[in-house]
């Protein structure tokens, strides 16, 4: 049996086949397709349309090429939401987390709800991007676009709805989005109330790892709609072997970092509050206490404009550069908020440590070096808060995502902190929707899960040098 993962990230799509044969999962890229945001009247903004074009002909192929293929199931990154008229149709093109709409209204909204409020009333650390943050923005800023919304669909949802015509508020999305109470298993309507965002725009909170409905796509009808994970990390988490009986620390490693650790409850003390620490959830019952962290998004905006200015962009020869120069020495922090804007990317890298080393004879591969040393001094960081906050010392590091293919990378990590790093799944979000997804469709029993993840997944480790 097959099952179709569509993993949507926030800088290509992709869907893949997934069959288990035996005790192992052969997976196959049917499509993968580039997109980003681009800004539409102001606004940075996603092509909906676009990227459901794409999803709906990767998966007329897969069905196409895998005619036992059963389920299908969508995740993407936190976050963001469309906004639906009475009809179901986009009030606006899909808003990106990055538009810095959320910057101009900061100020008015921690009027309403101050940063520490938002973290007691959700568990997730204050941010600009957040959903809360976001439809305060819409409206503040389009309030004639907002009188015409009806329903606020979650990214994820957004698309499981286009595939069953059901309308469903995921879990594990909604809990990125600092709108529902720490643990993610209900709204909080207060939070609503003091930020004026109606609360009819939303239905519940629904539990995952679930049957939707049958696909209502011309050609895809063979296909039942579940929900294996509704955010890419939550999925992500499913495809990594687990000792329940020691803690799991994990960094999905991707145009974001996210570091965390698998855990039953929210962790919720005033120092993990102070830490920055957010309490988001797994596609399971459980969750995942975690720090976002500013990521490959930064070497990906480096590569952008090298291609621009008609200089070395590609990642393999990049990374080959970067590992022959030697260390510049110094670092610089990835969390700066300059290193979220879109553009210019390099020029606020060497900006960064100008002051400290001389940067107008350094080549694209010391920058990528200096990059890369600079994420993973901060992946030590966030790893002695998290376990400062669990109380347990951690032995080794899953990394997972497109950051465990960059040997360089996971190589500056493991000596970083002194601990092995196991690299793998490198499409773990891909793997994990496909894992629970034939265990919601009964065709796997999720007893055998770390078996078929052992068989399957192809991991390297790496262990610290020196």
């Amino acid at each position: 049996m097959t099952a179709l993962a569509v993993d949507l990230g926030s800088s290509s799509g992709r869907i893949v086949a997934a069959t288990l044969r035996g005790d192992r999962i052969e997976e196959v890229e049917v499509r993968r397709f580039p997109h980003q945001a681009r800004f539409v009247d102001g606004y940075l903004s996603w092509d909906l349309d676009f990227i459901w074009d794409e999803v709906v002909a990767g998966l007329r192929e897969a069905v196409a090429r895998f005619p036992d293929a059963i389920s299908v199931s969508v995740d993407t990154w936190g976050v963001d939401s469309v906004t639906l008229d009475a009809d179901d149709h986009p009030v606006t093109p899909g808003r990106a987390y990055r538009d810095e709409r959320t910057t101009r209204t900061l100020a008015a909204y921690r009027k309403r709800i101050s940063d520490e409020e938002t973290w007691a009333a959700s568990g997730i650390a204050p941010a600009t991007i957040n959903t809360a943050n976001q439809l305060f923005a819409f409206l503040q800023e389009e309030p004639d676009a907002a009188r015409r919304v009806a329903t606020v669909l979650h990214l994820p949802d957004y698309f499981t709805f286009l595939l069953s015509g059901q309308k469903r508020w995921s879990r594990s999305h909604v809990s990125t989005g600092a709108l529902a109470r720490p643990g993610a298993h209900e709204f909080n309507d207060e939070v609503f109330e003091a930020l004026g965002i109606p609360r009819s725009w939303f239905g519940d909170v629904t539990a995952e790892h679930d049957i939707v409905g049958p696909c209502v796509v011309d050609g895809l009808g063979q296909l039942t709609v579940v929900r294996a994970g509704s955010h890419d990390t939550a999925c992500a988490v499913h495809a990594l072997q687990r000792d329940t009986a020691q803690e799991s620390y994990f960094l999905s490693c991707g145009s974001w970092s996210v570091l965390g650790v698998l855990r039953d409850e929210p962790l919720l003390s005033r120092e993990a509050y102070q830490l920055g620490l957010t309490n988001e959830a797994r596609g399971d019952a459980g969750l995942r206490p975690l720090f976002n962290i500013t990521g490959l998004w930064i070497l990906q905006e480096c590569q952008r404009q090298w291609r621009a200015e008609g200089k070395t962009h590609d990642i393999v020869e990049l990374i080959e550069q970067a590992a022959a120069a030697p260390s510049l020495g110094v670092i610089f922090n990835p969390d700066e908020p300059q290193f979220a804007l879109p553009e210019g990317m390099v020029d606020r890298v060497l900006d960064a440590v100008s002051d400290r080393v001389g940067v107008d004879t350094l080549r694209e591969g010391d920058v990528v070096r200096l990059v890369l040393e600079s994420l993973a001094a901060r992946y030590v960081r966030g790893m002695n808060d998290l376990t400062a906050l669990t109380g347990a010392p951690a032995t080794q590091l899953n990394l997972m995502g497109g950051g465990s293919r960059n040997a360089l990378l996971c190589q500056l990590t493991a000596d970083a902190l002194g601990i092995p790093v196991i690299a793998g799944p490198n499409e773990a979000s891909a793997l994990g929707s496909a894992i629970a997804q034939l265990e919601i469709m009964g065709v796997l029993d999720p007893a055998r899960r770390n078996d078929i993840i052992g068989a399957t997944a192809h991991t390297i480790e790496y262990r610290p040098r020196g």
